[in-house]
């Protein structure tokens, strides 16, 4: 009896889950796409490119909204059963109501699940891949890119850096390229000019020394008039632009804090986006649970107003989530509690608001 209730619960909320996921990822990837359409009308890219570049941000918004979908089906399906006259059928029953909500809440762990694979798989290919077709193709201001005393990362443990890098010309001034093993420099190439080798994919330093340092502090020391390198990054990958988390996977946004923090520069930002990785996925299950006791409290009313409600209370977390994540960016909180103020706060309510009326039905 207990399967055959869990299945009819879990077909009630997955319904309006799926529409909800795709009328809401819908919605936000017009706005997005509007916001666009003036750079995508003036673009010199291809029917094709923009096309591919606009299938790929589907992910990204999809990802995106999914608590609110799960709220959403949290609502219809709670609010539905309320209607069909089996929650009070249920309750005369003698039926226990904990075993009503756990099917709802299985589904939203579920959820959380999926939420969390595909932020760390699907996502960040699909989202790297959009924004190098929209940096490179369709909004190439790479072009005009002239980077000064710029510090570029090649393979790992590879530093560059340079006094004046030109992105568009595959050029560099003065560069120097430090290889580091175990936290220490291995090698250091000191360069007057280095250039950018279609070819053969590498970039060739010339007018410089070459430098090996071997563990009982000797340095090995061999000029060269031409070197042919070992990076092979070409210039529009390795210009120092600030890497987006969601091009991500938390693994990769581990070893981005490393390299980052390793040059000496600033991981506030990388250090809230990925404790923001970590906590998202459970806007689904925190959603569901306070979707529950605001879906009894609308009883009898309809679907319009439930998917009002819904759509009011996820831009609510959204935006109590991207406080806390400016907040985090800025110092003025911890990474970590700045990512998880929003799941706090809202779980926070679901727990009174659970309580309160598990309170009155005794």
């Amino acid at each position: 009896m207990i399967r055959i209730f869990d299945r009819y619960m879990a077909s009630r909320f997955l319904k309006p889950f799926v529409f909800g996921l795709g009328v809401f990822a819908i919605l936000i990837f017009l706005v997005d796409m509007f916001d666009k359409m003036s750079r995508l009308v003036k673009s010199p890219a291809s029917m094709i490119v923009i096309l591919q570049f606009l299938w790929l941000e589907v992910p990204y918004w999809t990802t995106r909204v999914i608590p609110m979908a799960t709220l959403l089906a949290t609502l219809f399906a709670v609010t539905g059963f309320v209607q069909s006259g089996e929650w009070i059928a249920v309750q005369a029953s003698g039926f226990e109501t904990r075993s009503f909500f756990r099917p709802i809440l299985a589904m939203a762990g579920i959820v959380t699940l999926l939420s969390f694979a595909a932020q760390e798989t699907v996502l960040p290919a699909c989202f790297a891949r959009s924004q190098r077709l929209w940096r490179d193709s369709i909004n190439p201001e790479w072009e005009w890119d002239l980077f000064q005393d710029a510090v570029l990362i090649g393979s790992p443990g590879q530093f560059i850096t340079t006094s004046q890098f030109r992105v568009g010309k595959g050029e560099m001034d003065a560069p120097v390229m430090d290889y580091y093993e175990n936290e220490k420099v291995s090698r250091e190439i000191v360069a007057k000019k280095g250039r950018w080798d279609a070819s053969s994919a590498r970039w060739i330093f010339d007018e410089g020394v070459d430098r090996r340092f071997n563990l009982d502090g000797g340095i090995l020391e061999t000029a060269f008039e031409s070197l042919t390198t070992d990076l092979s990054v070409p210039p529009k990958d390795l210009a120092p632009r600030t890497k987006s988390p969601d091009e991500m996977s938390i693994v990769e946004t581990v070893r981005y804090l490393k390299q980052v923090g390793h040059q000496g520069g600033s991981v506030r930002e990388a250090r809230s986006a990925l404790y923001t990785k970590i906590a998202f996925p459970f806007a689904n299950l925190i959603l569901c649970a306070l979707g529950i006791p605001i879906a009894l409290k609308l009883g009898r009313s309809n679907r319009t107003v439930s998917f009002a409600l819904a759509l009011a209370v996820s831009f609510v977390y959204l935006w109590v989530s991207e406080i806390g994540q400016a907040l985090g960016n800025s110092g003025i909180v911890h990474p970590a509690v700045s990512a998880w103020a929003a799941n706090a706060i809202f779980g926070t309510a679901a727990w009174w608001l659970n309580r309160r009326d598990a309170a009155s039905r005794v």
